[in-house]
This record gives structure tokens, sequence and C-alpha cells, in this order.
């Protein structure tokens, strides 16, 4: 699911590759068509074909930013579902008598929240192996 974020040169680099793509097959069936000697509708019907390519290409990439954005959108929401419920114990846990059950938990929800940071975030880097709390008998 995670990817690594393009950089803007290479989000520049492929929108301009495509564009010039685009152009040069444009450049190209227009040549073509020159040469057989097609005007009017024919070539009218061309330039259509070219700018609903470039139009799909679009919507196909928009498409797909759409998603991406929608399942970012869904693990911000359980992640923040997770944290707040396991978060809901520890602010109430000032008002427990015995301390050994106020770190109880304490401990608990900060299991909670770190399995939702490995668990639910997206990537290898969301908790260090090292920072893992030991279990609790």
């Amino acid at each position: 699911m995670y990817r690594k974020p393009s950089t803007l040169k290479g989000r520049a680099i492929f929108s301009f590759g495509l564009g010039f793509g685009i152009f040069l097959l444009g450049v190209t069936l227009r040549t073509l068509l020159d040469s057989w000697d097609v005007s009017g509708v024919t070539a009218a019907v061309d330039d259509l074909l070219i700018g609903v390519l470039a139009g799909v290409l679009v919507f196909a990439y928009e498409r797909h930013q759409h998603k991406l954005i929608l399942e970012k959108m869904r693990v911000i929401s359980e992640m923040n579902h997770h944290v707040r419920n396991a978060l809901q114990p520890i602010m109430y846990s000032p008002y427990l008598k015995e301390q050994a059950d106020q770190v109880k938990v304490i401990q608990e929800g900060t299991r909670r929240i770190e399995w939702a940071l490995r668990e639910v975030l997206p990537g290898e880097d969301a908790v260090p192996p090292s920072s893992k709390l030991p279990n609790s008998a």
C-alpha cells in the first residue's frame, strides 16, 4: 500500500513527457493524413480523437489520485478511532485509587497506541522495533 512519493522533478518529467508524446502522436497523424490528402471532417475527427486520448489519460490519472486520497483518509480515520479509544482509559487513570492500577492502564493504552502505529499506518518506519514496550503479566 505504501509507496515512496515521487519528487516534483519526477512528476514534471512524466507530465511533460506524456504531453510531448501526445503532441508527437498528433503531428504524426496529421502528417499521415496530409500525405494521404485527407482534410475536412476526417481531419477534424483525427483532432477529436487526439483530444479524447488526452482527456482519457488525465481522467485516469485523476481517478488514481482520488483513490489514493480516499485510502489515506481511511487510514487517518482508523488511526483516529484506535488512538482515541486507547487514550480514553489513560485520561481517567488519575482517578484510580491504586498507583499500580494507574500504571497498568497507562501501559495498556500505550501498547494499544503502539499497535495502531505499527499495524494500521503504512510504511516500515512507522514505529521503530527498538521502541516496543515489553509485555506485562
